[in-house]
């Protein structure tokens, strides 16, 4: 398991309105504070998710958290996937330790399934991690697009 920092959500210090607008509207952060290695299914490489990157977890409506935490069953495919969002590439590493831009370039329903397929390794809930995916598929776009205009700058590992 990826060891992770959570980050406060901002509600210290505002009016009781602007409180609960961003405990309702805000999502907390999470950093990864060491280099995270996960070897994909399906034969997939092994991937490295690099210190210091920040992420949400699985985006699932807050009155559905009661159901499906964000940072439940969905929190190791929700990582790997908001890193391929965010990049359109996941660092991975050779068997001689070299490493390379996995994916570079794939788009959005690949990063899609990715998520749905290390979903299934991780929780085997595959109703779960295939209502996960179809979500993607028809919603994901929205964060996808988001994070095309955010030019995030590279992390290495």
């Amino acid at each position: 398991m990826p060891i992770l920092r959570p980050w406060p959500i901002d509600t210290k210090g505002c009016g009781a309105p602007k409180r609960l607008w961003r405990w309702i509207t805000r999502v907390r952060q999470w950093e990864v504070m060491e280099n995270w290695e996960y070897s994909l299914p399906n034969g997939g490489p092994r991937i490295v998710i690099p210190k210091g990157f920040l992420f949400d977890g699985a985006s699932i409506p807050r009155p559905l958290w009661g159901m499906l935490s964000p940072i439940g069953l969905l929190l190791i495919p929700g990582l790997i996937h908001d890193f391929g969002y965010r990049y359109d590439y996941l660092w991975a590493r050779e068997a001689d330790g070299t490493l390379y831009k996995y994916g570079k370039g794939r788009g959005q329903h690949f990063w899609d399934v990715i998520f749905k397929d290390v979903g299934k390794a991780v929780n085997g809930m595959a109703v779960i991690d295939t209502l996960g995916w179809a979500t993607l598929t028809v919603a994901g776009w929205w964060a996808w697009r988001s994070n095309r205009k955010k030019n995030s700058p590279e992390l290495l590992p």
